[in-house]
C-alpha cells in the first residue's frame, strides 16, 4: 500500500508533467512549491519509535491511535492513543473505565501496571480484577488547574489519575479508602512507585486525597517522587475529635432542685428566666 505522503508526492510530479513545455522555470518552481506544501508535515507521521510502541502495546491492550492534536499549542502532541482494555495473562480483558487518552509509552506503562501489578494484587480482595475505574488522563491544563502554574503532565498525555478498582464479583474498592485492605494498598503503592517516576496520593497535598496520580515525568539525576500515605482506620478515627458533652437542660425538674453556688436551690421563676442552651 502506498504511503499517503508518497501519494502526495506522486500527484505533484504528475501535475508537473502536465504543465506545458513553454512554461517558465519560475512557474514550474512555484507549482512544485505549492504541491510540496500540500503534504502533511513530517512530524504528523508516526515515528519509528511510535510504531514500535504501537506494536508492543497491541500485544497487551486494546487501543486506538488518535490524530495529532495541534491545539492548544502548548499541549500539541503526535502519538496519543485511547486505551480501552488491558489483556491479562489468563486471556481475560480488564476494562479501563472511562478509556484514557495518553502518550503511547505512558499507555504501555499503565497497561503493564494493570496487567502485572494491579491484577495480582486485586485478586487478594476476593475475586479477579474486572476494571480500573474513575480515571482521568489527557487534559491541556496547568498543574492542579492553578492559573500560571507549569504545564501539568496531564497536558502532555503523560499522566493518569486512578480512583478505584472493580472486581468480577461486582465489588469496588477505592484506592484511598482507609477501610480497604491495608496490605493491598501498601503493596500497590510499592509497585506503583517502582514503575512510575511520580506517585501522589493522600498526604502529598490537598489535591490528591481521593485518587492516585501516576506519571512518567523526567527529572534530573533520575529523581522520583513517591508520596502516598496508606492511612490506617484507627489512626484516622483518632484524628476525629469526640463530640462535646450534651449541654445540661436547665429547665428540667431535677435542675430546679439542684443547689446553686450559694447552696440554695433555683426558684421556678429563676429557672424560667435563664435562656435554654442549645
Amino acid at each position: 500500500m502506498t504511503h499517503p505522503a508518497l501519494r502526495f508526492a506522486l500527484c505533484g510530479l504528475l501535475l508537473l508533467l502536465a504543465v506545458p513545455a513553454h512554461a517558465s522555470n519560475s512557474e514550474l518552481e512555484h507549482e512544485l512549491w505549492r504541491e510540496l506544501h500540500k503534504m502533511p508535515p513530517a512530524a504528523t507521521l508516526p515515528t519509528p519509535q511510535t510504531l514500535a510502541c504501537y506494536e508492543r502495546l497491541g500485544k497487551i491492550a486494546r487501543f486506538t491511535p488518535l490524530p495529532i492534536r495541534p491545539e492548544p499549542a502548548q499541549c500539541a502532541t503526535v502519538d496519543l492513543v485511547r486505551l480501552d482494555r488491558v489483556l491479562m495473562p489468563d486471556h481475560t480483558e480488564v476494562a479501563v473505565a472511562p478509556p484514557t487518552t495518553l502518550l503511547c509509552r505512558m499507555a504501555e506503562q499503565v497497561a503493564e501496571f494493570v496487567r502485572d501489578d494491579v491484577g495480582p494484587a486485586a485478586s487478594e480482595l476476593g475475586a479477579p480484577l474486572a476494571a480500573v475505574t474513575d480515571l482521568d488522563s489527557y487534559q491541556c491544563r496547568p498543574r492542579n488547574n492553578i492559573a500560571g502554574a507549569k504545564l501539568s503532565e496531564h497536558g502532555k498525555g503523560n499522566a493518569v489519575d486512578i480512583g478505584a478498582v472493580k472486581l468480577r464479583n461486582g465489588a469496588s474498592f477505592t484506592l484511598t479508602d482507609p477501610l480497604v485492605s491495608k496490605p493491598f494498598r501498601e503493596g500497590l503503592r510499592t509497585l506503583a512507585c517502582a514503575r512510575f517516576t511520580t506517585v501522589l496520593g493522600p498526604g502529598s497535598d490537598a489535591y490528591h486525597e481521593s485518587h492516585i496520580h501516576l506519571d512518567l515525568a523526567e527529572r534530573t539525576h533520575g529523581y522520583r517522587i513517591c508520596q502516598w500515605n496508606v492511612l490506617d482506620p484507627a489512626a484516622l478515627a483518632a484524628d476525629i475529635p469526640l463530640p462535646r458533652p450534651r449541654p445540661l437542660d436547665l429547665t428540667s425538674n431535677a435542675t430546679a432542685n439542684t443547689p446553686n453556688e450559694n447552696g440554695a436551690g433555683l426558684s421556678s421563676s429563676a429557672v424560667r428566666s435563664r435562656p435554654r442552651i442549645r
